[in-house]
């Protein structure tokens, strides 16, 4: 699930022109550890949409296309400007 998670967290912030090393995630003895480095709403809105495209990915189904990632960073940039 991590890597899945990752994966999708990786792909909208590139498509943001964020950097992708703003998302990490690291095994600890409670389970992984994730991170995203972002002000708070913009980091919620990372984790909420990585984690909607894992689940999808996990359950068989296509990941979501480069159209819907781009439509998810354009909703992430509006988000994120004042």
């Amino acid at each position: 699930m991590e890597a899945a998670w990752l994966t999708q967290a990786h792909r909208l912030l590139a498509s943001a022109d964020l950097p992708a090393d703003r998302a990490t995630v690291q095994a600890t003895r409670e389970g992984p550890l994730v991170t995203v480095e972002l002000p708070p709403e913009t980091a919620r809105a990372v984790l909420e949409w990585a984690i909607e495209a894992a689940d999808r990915v996990l359950r068989g189904d296509r990941q979501p296309s480069d159209a819907e990632v781009y439509k998810a960073a354009r909703a992430l940039l509006s988000q994120a400007s004042p």
